[in-house]
């Protein structure tokens, strides 16, 4: 996966059909920074992109740490239901 086409404020999902987890708040030469809902900024790889296009970016839950797939199921805990 080339980073060279994912820009700034692409949302960011974990799941297909699901609502998005975050944003692209940096794009780097060999990694993004993604700032995670109640989590905070993480550097995210190219190896841990399923996929990026048309403004969205699917992350490869299974390339992630355990840190950082607990803090993405958390996301969306502080909204209110």
């Amino acid at each position: 996966m080339s980073l060279s086409n994912i820009q700034r404020e692409w949302e960011v999902f974990a799941t297909l059909g699901k609502p998005g987890i975050g944003a692209v708040r940096e794009v780097m030469r060999d990694h993004l920074l993604v700032h995670v809902e109640g989590y905070g900024e993480v550097p995210v790889t190219a190896d841990q992109i399923s996929e990026a296009h048309d403004g969205k970016v699917m992350l490869d839950m299974d390339a992630l740490n355990d840190e950082l797939r607990a803090a993405i199921a958390h996301a969306h805990d502080a909204e209110p239901r």
